[in-house]
């Protein structure tokens, strides 16, 4: 049987989705607080719930 690789491409992470984690990181606020709430808002936002 002959070995097949599959490539990866390297992920594509912008400066700012970069800076966004750090934030979110640094605040203390990982599960809960103000950024899931605003996530959870604009989500049902755009599934129109």
């Amino acid at each position: 049987m002959e070995n097949r690789n599959i490539s990866f491409s390297p992920p594509d992470i912008s400066e700012l989705e970069i800076q966004e984690v750090c934030d979110a990181l640094r605040s203390g606020w990982i599960t809960t607080g103000p950024r899931v709430k605003e996530f959870e808002k604009r989500l049902a936002n755009d599934v129109h719930t």
